[in-house]
């Protein structure tokens, strides 16, 4: 394959043409039964863009200048997506595959859906509405690759630039502002300066965007190669009205401590929320999250971890078996992450080995691997006596609840009194 990003920059267009990039089985059959009949078709955008770069697209799409009537003519399978934006899905087996005839928007009113669509045969009026250079390149086999806006070129700078103008391409969509610094950070690309000035000075126009859009951007860059990235929502204005709490956190003395914070932190959703507001900490991370219209497991396990964090476990079995019941088992693995990051952290911060901490935290944790292993007993489901028992041993109503949690402490302290037998006979030495 002839790679686009080991050539020059400064292409002619007809070198490329030459460019060969391996497309699916499946993707080069629709092209192919569209071009049979007498029309244009091209793989398009970020599937495009991922092949150049060595990367395998998560999905691909192609773009035609057959309308979406004469698509679903030419497939004997396909699905109405999103007919009157001209996208029809066409089915191959069980995978299905979004096609979209060329367009030009009308104006943006919303800031997100144009008023009107009109269908082309031009394939650069296409292209012309699309967000980023990167993203507005098009693939076939027979005219190679059509890169009309210099994608290929921004690509070898490590670039990030708007098509045309950027203050156009932000007014059509508000949420392109966030997708210009999550792909700097997924790619470890520059925000061409145009480009990096028109977000700043719409910033404010974001709020037109949903909770729900934004946090899909967000994520995507906490979980990037460069998380720390989200510097630039900050500095850019971004965060200011949409996620004031995270505005705050990088806006002041806590900043570099988060960003150094965010690029130690495993790369799981869970971490990097709590790398983010973890000197905001539980409830602010909570009320950010909530804003963020998150899922409740997410907003619930921040939360928890931040306050969790901050509580220091013995360095013994029956209080590590003790935090475990009361913290919970799956999140104990993520308490042990979250704390090896804020080792790392402050270490890379003043420079100075946490020996001893570490040490501390390396004993905890081997003792909770050996305690799971072994398969001790750290819940009242694990006791060898239930509810039941008590109920037959003549104890009724709260009882039987304060009784079972009574004896769960006693055999968090001491595993080995987990017996039936041995339940029964302390239940009468019991404060009941």
């Amino acid at each position: 394959m002839k790679s686009g990003i080991e050539m020059g920059a400064g292409m002619e267009q007809q070198e490329k043409n030459e460019i060969r990039l391996e497309l699916p089985e499946k993707v080069r059959q629709i092209i192919e039964q569209i071009q049979k009949h007498g029309f244009e078709a091209y793989a398009v955008g970020g599937c495009v863009r991922d092949s150049l770069l060595g990367r395998t697209p998560d999905d691909w799409d192609i773009t035609t200048s057959a309308k979406p009537q004469e698509v679903k003519a030419i497939f004997p399978r396909t699905i109405d997506t999103g007919i009157e934006h001209g996208t029809v899905t066409v089915m191959m087996g069980k995978e299905g595959f979004e096609v979209t005839t060329y367009r030009i928007d009308g104006a943006y009113l919303d800031g997100r859906h144009p008023e009107s669509v009109e269908f082309s045969s031009n394939l650069v009026e296409d292209l012309k509405r699309r967000d980023f250079t990167i993203n507005a390149m098009a693939y076939n086999e027979q005219q190679g690759l059509v890169d009309v806006f210099e994608g290929i070129e921004d690509m070898q700078r490590k670039v990030i630039r708007c098509v045309g103008n950027p203050k156009e391409r932000f007014g059509e969509d508000a949420l392109r502002m966030m997708r210009a610094i999550r792909f700097s950070a997924q790619l470890g690309f520059e925000i061409e300066e145009e480009t990096y000035r028109a977000v700043e000075e719409l910033a404010p126009t974001l709020e037109k965007v949903s909770m729900e859009r934004i946090q899909v951007e967000l994520v995507k860059t906490l979980l990037s190669a460069h998380p720390d990235y989200v510097r630039f929502y900050q500095e850019t204005g971004l965060f200011c009205d949409v996620l004031p709490q995270a505005d705050v956190i990088l806006s002041g003395k806590f900043k570099n401590p988060t960003l150094k914070l965010l690029t130690h932190a495993k790369n799981t959703s869970v971490l990097r929320y709590a790398a983010l507001f973890y000197h905001a900490g539980p409830d602010t991370a909570k009320e950010a999250l909530k804003r963020l219209k998150l899922d409740n497991y997410t907003v619930n396990t921040v939360s928890k971890l931040l306050l969790y964090t901050q509580k220091s476990i013995e360095e013994n079995e029956p209080a590590v078996r003790e935090a475990t019941y009361t913290y919970g088992k799956e999140m104990m693995p993520l308490i042990f992450a979250h704390q090896h990051a804020l080792l790392d952290t402050t270490e890379e911060l003043v420079g100075i080995g946490m020996t001893t901490k570490r040490r501390h935290l390396e004993t905890v944790e081997r003792m909770y691997e050996d305690i799971i292993k072994r398969g001790d007993c750290i819940s009242i489901k694990d006791l060898d006596i239930t509810g039941n028992d008590l109920m037959e041993y003549g104890l009724t109503g709260t009882q039987i609840g304060k009784t079972l949690k009574d004896l769960l402490h006693i055999v968090l302290e001491n595993p080995k009194l987990n017996e039936k037998e041995t339940l029964v006979a302390m239940i009468e030495h019991l404060d009941l």
